[in-house]
């Protein structure tokens, strides 16, 4: 990044503070300044408000003076990319301010006339949508489960009903072959019976065929880059950054939502029991069109033999929210086509810890997909380091 060694004039940052303090939406401005310091300028009464925290807590601090050590590198990464670009730059992020966990959607820019040493930050706080996304979410497994069930029962419903159905006009024919019509009518039943058994053969028919065509393909897939999210939900499990945590960088096309949901699940596991140490990795099945998500630590690991279905049952019987969420991802990813597994502890690899393993519908971006979608991926910002 270009070393700058003016500084932003004093009238036209006071116009913009003005400016900015009379716009009713939460905001912020950086300026970048000697010794490579991001520092907060302002903060408005809006975003003071919803924030709930005094605008004193900002002007002259940088990032890393006012959050947790691996969410401030997110941020000061976030507004560093924006430097780098000439377009604006937005993102979603999960914040603990003051102890408080909240959501918000900022978009950065730089205004004109401070020679791209200003960063501009509009934020929406989103915590209601967010949480709105994943109740949905969960919802809609719910009723993809029931509605599988259901599918199911009328499925076999359908077949039981076949069979007896089918004797019953071999029957008939039986009946038909030497039957002799006294001129009363019921060889003329007969055959009107077994017309009605084949029509109801048919529609049986019909129906197991459109059971079979009836799936919950709801197609919620979208560019994400697992970097930046999974970096995002490193921030929130280890904030302080006291773990190692290694972190795939790729962007692919998926269900974000669930990858949130399971990953987010996943990694505070794994932190609240490994040493030190947390790997995720991402592969790609091309041939399947899924891509497959591994979380694995070096803490004490399951008992052998262990199932999800015994870990959640063993997480739901204590007290406390311990193992809470897992039945619910699993039912989640499940719902979408994928699976969740609960795999064996991988000594090999150096992680003796827990391993879990998401598979779910998705693919990898190629490069003119990513440039398309994430045009600053390419503005040559450095990465942000994983590992703390």
């Amino acid at each position: 990044m270009a070393k700058y060694e003016t500084q932003p004039d004093d009238l036209a940052m006071a116009r913009l503070l003005a400016w900015v303090d009379g716009i009713d939406l939460p905001m912020f401005v950086l300026s970048y300044v000697a010794g490579d310091r991001l520092e907060f300028v302002h903060a408005n009464g809006a975003l003071a408000r919803v924030a709930n925290v005094a605008t004193t807590l900002f002007p002259g601090r940088i990032a890393f003076e006012i959050f947790p050590a691996r969410m401030a590198e997110r941020l000061d990464n976030n507004f560093r990319k924006c430097l780098c670009s000439d377009e604006p730059y937005s993102y979603e992020e999960c914040l603990m301010i003051e102890g408080r966990e909240a959501w918000w959607q900022t978009t950065l820019s730089k205004p004109c006339g401070f020679d791209g040493q200003v960063v501009m930050g509009v934020t929406i706080p989103i915590t209601d949508r967010k949480a709105r996304e994943f109740a949905a979410a969960e919802a809609l497994a719910d009723l993809t489960s029931r509605f599988d069930e259901l599918r199911l029962f009328s499925t076999m419903a359908a077949h039981d009903a076949r069979s007896p159905l089918a004797t019953v006009s071999s029957l008939i024919d039986l009946v038909l072959e030497d039957f002799e019509d006294m001129g009363n009518g019921k060889c003329e039943l007969l055959r009107l019976a077994s017309n009605t058994v084949e029509e109801a053969l048919a529609q049986i028919s019909a129906t197991l065929d459109r059971a079979r065509q009836l799936q919950a393909n709801i197609d919620v897939r979208k560019h994400v880059d697992l970097g930046r999210l999974f970096g995002d939900i490193a921030a929130m499990v280890d904030p302080e950054m006291h773990l190692s945590i290694e972190l795939p960088q790729a962007h692919v096309e998926c269900d974000e939502v669930m990858v949130q949901m399971g990953v987010r699940n996943l990694m505070s596991n794994a932190a609240r029991f490994c040493k030190q140490r947390i790997v995720v990795q991402v592969t790609e099945d091309t041939t399947r069109g899924m891509l497959t998500i591994e979380i694995a630590d070096d803490g004490p690991g399951l008992p052998q033999g262990m199932t999800l279905q015994d870990l959640t049952q063993r997480g739901e019987a204590r007290d406390g929210v311990h193992g809470f969420g897992l039945s619910a991802i699993a039912k989640l990813v499940n719902s979408r086509g994928g699976a969740f597994e609960v795999m064996e502890n991988g000594q090999a690899s150096g992680l003796p810890g827990a391993r879990f393993r998401m598979v779910l519908p998705g693919r990898m971006l190629r490069d003119a997909e990513i440039s398309a979608a994430f045009p600053s991926h390419f503005l040559g910002a450095e990465p942000m380091a994983a590992a703390g």
